[in-house]
């Protein structure tokens, strides 16, 4: 009996032993097919997240240039120095070995080796290839460093809000870096590597490299020096006469090139986290505000350009006009008077200003400035541009049309009335300014910029005559501190009210002063306007013809210099 009860328990335990290793056998098959098989594309993956590591290679950002090849953007190699927290053995050991050469908190960068979850981290970016040097000798486990491209600007503060700049990752955040970002940034490259367990690079194991392709370079239609002297007689006359600001706009009335566009105060773009975020703004096409008086120049051409007055016509102008419900006066008349034409422009008159729109009707006016461009965008190749504010004629008030025939009632940039001031210049034409010159690509190729083709909206006779009227208005009207010995200038003055922040009324103690031209007068190739906000000193002393003439006459006399126009010709 006791031998085959034991017998009994032998073969309960064979076929226990016999159960187990089948089923050891079976789970064994089931992993085996389910890591080769089933889940053979996850456990890879895993393998190569391991043994494999991929690099980002920059590609090196192009270059910004102004039309003399002098740099105003570059890029620069710097170092980087980053971790992977899985490889790390010791966080608190390395974080302190690190701060030392980083001189950064330790338990800032022990919390960042800490995030296991995570296999990648920065720990600090563009350091210098010395400390870069001082880590990698350390051999720290985990611990990488890796070249990254830093934007430079050589020239710093000049032309800043046109060049604009870049953030830590190298994306334009402004200006030319902006617009352009997808050119200048070109195609990162790729560096694929297999790794051991310590995370280092396995020696002659197979690694695949994709080129980065760097970014093209842009050429800009703006002259360093023409840029570097507009900016420093802002700041002049900003500082003389206690303004807010003062912007100006320099082009080329024939193609609609920008020589120069510069706004003071202004900001450094290598330091540009150090500024008030307002700085940034472009204020050539930014900046929005009632022209005042220069508008006239719209005014008149259209007004002569569609019949309703004449050129040599002779007006009896009393010294102040009721238009709706608004009685507007002259500034210094208190009799009547005759003027031309001529005179209404050459002696800035409001009441042969008004004379000249109520000539027009509403309808007509009100397309006529359309015509000019106001109301919208011009189409520069820049991020940040205003259109201004026109209201359709239909909405105006039975004054609006008095206001707007003296520059009030509209909002316009500095951009858009220089651009109007080269409808005269160049003989009727409206152009699309450009800041771009040309793009140069990598593989040597240069592709120019096609300009826009040119709208004529005035006759070429209509535009002549006003220039003849600008020209008077230099040698012996209300701008005659823009004269420049031996070079016929032709402008126009404006000194305009501010309106109060709540938008009714006008402050007489906030005033704008503005001058808009261009030379010489036979062969137009320069247009500036200068405008300063808010100038302060007595007030016989604050009017365009005395604040803005005379930077306006300094920024046209270099310019025509450093082109070699008229009488500086080679």
């Amino acid at each position: 009996m006791i031998r085959v009860t034991n017998n009994k328990i032998n073969r309960k335990r064979i076929y226990f032993l016999f159960i187990l290793f089948v089923a050891a056998f079976a789970l064994l098959i089931y992993k085996l097919v389910s890591i080769q098989y089933i889940y053979a594309s996850k456990y890879q993956s895993y393998a190569e997240y391991q043994h494999m590591d991929q690099f980002t290679v920059n590609a090196k950002r192009g270059k910004i240039l102004d039309r003399n090849e002098q740099e105003l953007a570059t890029s620069l190699i710097e170092k980087t120095v980053y971790a992977n927290p899985k490889m790390v053995i010791s966080a608190e050991q390395e974080a302190e070995a690190l701060s030392k050469i980083l001189d950064m908190d330790a338990g800032t960068i022990e919390q960042k080796l800490d995030s296991k979850e995570l296999g990648f981290v920065y720990i600090k970016r563009q350091i210098s290839s010395e400390v870069a040097e001082l880590i990698n000798q350390l051999n720290l486990p985990g611990i990488y460093t890796q070249n990254e491209t830093k934007r430079y600007y050589p020239q710093n503060d000049l032309a800043a809000a046109i060049v604009g700049f870049t953030g830590l990752d190298n994306n334009g955040l402004n200006g030319v870096e902006l617009e352009y970002e997808k050119l200048l940034r070109g195609i990162d490259g790729k560096y694929i590597i297999e790794k051991d367990v310590y995370g280092k690079i396995i020696p002659g194991s197979k690694n695949n490299y994709i080129s980065p392709m760097d970014g093209g370079d842009i050429v800009l239609t703006i002259d360093s020096q023409i840029q570097y002297i507009a900016q420093k007689k802002l700041e002049e006359v900003t500082d003389k006469y206690k303004a807010l600001r003062s912007i100006a706009v320099v082009m080329n009335p024939q193609t609609g090139e920008i020589y120069a566009m510069a706004g003071y105060p202004g900001f450094e773009l290598n330091n540009y986290q150090q500024y008030d975020e307002s700085l940034y703004k472009n204020q050539g096409i930014s900046f929005t505000y009632e022209p005042g008086s220069t508008f006239k120049i719209v005014n008149i051409s259209s007004a002569i350009d569609n019949n309703c007055i004449k050129y040599d016509q002779t007006f009896n102008l009393p010294p102040s006009i009721k238009v709706g419900d608004k009685v507007i006066k002259e500034v210094f008349r208190t009799y009547n008077i005759k003027y031309t034409t001529g005179e209404i422009i050459k002696y800035s008159s409001n009441i042969g200003a008004i004379t000249s729109a109520l000539s027009m009707g509403k309808k007509l006016f009100y397309e006529s400035i359309k015509k000019y461009g106001f109301g919208e965008p011009t189409g520069i190749d820049l991020p940040g541009e205003e259109g201004g504010i026109l209201y359709n004629y239909k909405n105006w008030s039975a004054s609006t049309i008095g206001a707007l025939a003296i520059g009030q009632s509209i909002s316009i940039t500095p951009l858009q009335l220089v651009r109007a001031a080269c409808v005269i210049a160049n003989g009727g034409y409206l152009v699309t300014p450009n800041i771009v010159k040309e793009v140069r690509l990598q593989n040597e190729k240069v592709e120019y910029f096609e300009k826009k083709e040119k709208i004529r909206i005035i006759s070429e006779t209509t535009a002549n005559k006003m220039k003849d009227m600008m020209l008077a208005c230099v040698e012996d009207g209300s701008g005659t501190r823009a004269q420049i010995e031996n070079v016929k200038v032709c402008g126009k003055t404006g000194t305009a009210q501010k309106a109060n922040q709540s938008g009714i009324g006008y402050s007489e103690g906030r005033i704008i002063t503005s001058f808009v031209g261009f030379a010489p007068y036979d062969n137009p190739q320069v247009a500036i306007i200068v405008v300063v906000d808010e100038p302060h000193g007595p007030d016989n002393e604050i009017f365009g013809g005395t604040v803005a003439a005379p930077i306006f006459k300094e920024i046209m006399n270099f310019s025509l210099k450093r082109l070699r126009v008229g009488q500086y010709e080679a």
